[in-house]
């Protein structure tokens, strides 16, 4: 491990070399970067990370500096800029992995190879080293250079096969979720790996696939894969008939979600004053209540219901009767939530852009041994400026000097 930095994280005095760029790598470095560890981001000169160039912009001003992505993904890191297609990048990038515990990267796996920077020469260097790399499908196999994306990814591992209408197309989740996930379990990953490499000495080379990573989440398919088992039927989206007291309700302030599953439709009954429908023959099994005449009957008494009251109040009632749902909140919702307030989990960032900004804070709390009141992980420092810390770094990790950084830069190597 690099010189602990801090007693109070489990990650201090970890190093990281991070060469991941776009959503799934820098959100698994980020992470690590939460946990105490400090990332070094090694970007192109010049442009930078990619995502730099990704909407939304802050005031919606493009600009490598304004990318509220970025600037969210790469919290708690340095950056520093290498031209790693460069003879001089190439002998700066190893100098540096001899300083480090980790490397993460996710280009495609011919490209590292290619710039002789795959993990036998990272390890020949450092055998210690730790390398997770993310791919689409693999370091191996037919499909390891398949391009791809969190759309095709999210479909090919399955579970697309029940997002969206029964009646129209397959859809992928929201934003860059899939692409969180597999940065989440790459940061799993490596942390276990790190232990490891700690225990015996030697490091590891983490393989990790976006393809494999959602072929392997728990999600509805393992229900569907049994019903396949004994019924031969391939299951798909819901269909209309089968969600009775699901879906968004109007109500006084915006609107409400409910999930109703079977065993819970007495409990809804009740809670919208339709009690009679318990005991009705037409409404007491699930496949009475399939129809899609008693879907309709069924809204059309619940909307009433809930047109009537605001979210908080029909909160409280679900709740009470133990009904699957809660209010859809805008963004003004969520900065002003009573519970994160509480828990202080937005935290205020000053960028020199931007100016002071709020981020979505920390996803763990961390108590310390001295006060159980003491939030020992922080604030968040900002995202850096492109190649911010590439002369502290090299200066002080590789004993270069500021002229010889000064040379290099003239050069592009950085």
């Amino acid at each position: 491990m690099s010189e602990m930095t801090s007693s109070l994280l489990p990650l201090s005095g970890v190093r990281v070399l991070d060469l991941t760029w776009h959503a799934a790598g820098p959100f698994a470095t980020r992470l690590l970067a939460d946990y105490g560890a400090e990332v070094i981001k090694v970007e192109r000169p010049g442009t930078g990370d990619p995502i730099r160039q990704m909407a939304p912009f802050y005031k919606d001003e493009p600009g490598l500096e304004r990318s509220g992505l970025f600037m969210s993904l790469n919290t708690n890191k340095k950056s520093i800029t290498l031209n790693l297609k460069s003879e001089q990048g190439r002998e700066m990038a190893l100098g540096l992995v001899e300083k480090v515990d980790v490397v993460v990267e996710n280009f495609a796996p011919r490209v590292l190879r290619g710039l002789r920077l795959d993990y036998g020469a990272l390890s020949a260097r450092n055998p210690g080293v730790v390398m997770t790399s993310i791919s689409n499908f693999g370091q191996s196999g037919p499909y390891r250079d398949w391009g791809g994306s969190d759309l095709t990814l999210y479909a090919m591992g399955g579970p697309m096969l029940n997002t969206g209408h029964v009646d129209r197309e397959p859809l992928k989740v929201a934003g860059r979720i899939p692409s969180y996930h597999v940065g989440a379990t790459a940061a799993s990953a490596t942390a276990i790996a790190l232990l490891a490499a700690e225990e015996s000495g030697e490091g590891d080379h983490i393989d990790l696939s976006f393809f494999e990573t959602w072929m392997g989440a728990i999600d509805r398919r393992t229900t569907n894969l049994l019903g396949y088992q004994y019924s031969g039927h391939i299951s798909t989206r819901p269909a209309v008939g089968q969600m009775l007291g699901s879906g968004i309700w109007p109500c006084m302030d915006g609107f409400f979600f409910t999930t109703l599953v079977a065993p819970r439709f007495p409990a809804m009954a009740r809670m919208i004053g339709a009690e009679h429908l318990v005991d009705n023959p037409n409404w007491s099994t699930p496949a009475a209540r399939a129809n899609p005449d008693r879907v309709d009957e069924f809204a059309a008494l619940a909307i009433g219901w809930f047109i009537e009251r605001t979210r908080s109040e029909i909160r409280d009632e679900v709740d009470k009767f133990g009904i699957y749902g809660g209010p859809i909140n805008s963004i003004e919702d969520f900065v002003t939530n009573e519970h994160f307030l509480a828990r202080q989990f937005f935290q205020e960032i000053d960028h020199p852009t931007t100016g002071p900004i709020t981020y979505p804070g920390y996803s763990f709390r961390i108590t310390s041994e001295v006060s159980e009141k003491t939030q020992p992980e922080g604030p968040r420092r900002r995202a850096p400026l492109l190649g911010e810390h590439t002369d502290e770094v090299l200066e002080n990790l590789l004993d270069m000097d500021v002229d010889e950084v000064a040379k290099l830069r003239k050069e592009g190597a950085v």
